[in-house]
């Protein structure tokens, strides 16, 4: 029959104990981390709206440089050029998607497991 010892049970103890301290070291490492992106991507965001508010011109019609662009180049808004080089086209792939439908691949095969869930990596 195997005893255990005092000695057993405090090597255990120190071990598990270890373990958990080295764990929450760990845990608060992350956190912390988490929180700096946070913190820089706020920052990062509130510089741009702080920026983009200083700009004289906010719009594409205030711009000078496309008001140049159109006057020297591109004609009048909406003409030919203008409409080959700004807008894009449409193109109908709805026949790959449904030949992805029917093979069972599209929008994803394990789809009906994240059904109802706001996050889909939950």
């Amino acid at each position: 029959m195997f005893a255990i010892s005092r000695r057993v049970i405090l090597k255990g103890g120190l071990a598990l104990g270890g373990a958990a301290l080295l764990g929450l070291r760990f845990a608060s490492a992350a956190t912390a981390q988490v929180k700096e992106l946070k913190e820089y991507m706020l920052d990062r965001i509130n510089s741009v709206y702080k920026t983009d508010k200083a700009f004289s011109a906010r719009s594409s019609r205030q711009n000078k440089q496309v008001q140049e662009l159109y006057k020297n180049f591109l004609g009048e808004p909406g003409g030919e050029l203008s409409h080959r080089y700004l807008h894009m086209h449409f193109r109908d792939r709805s026949r790959k998607i449904k030949t992805l439908e029917a093979a069972g691949n599209y929008p994803n095969p394990r789809a009906s497991e994240f059904e109802g869930n706001d996050y889909f990596y939950e």
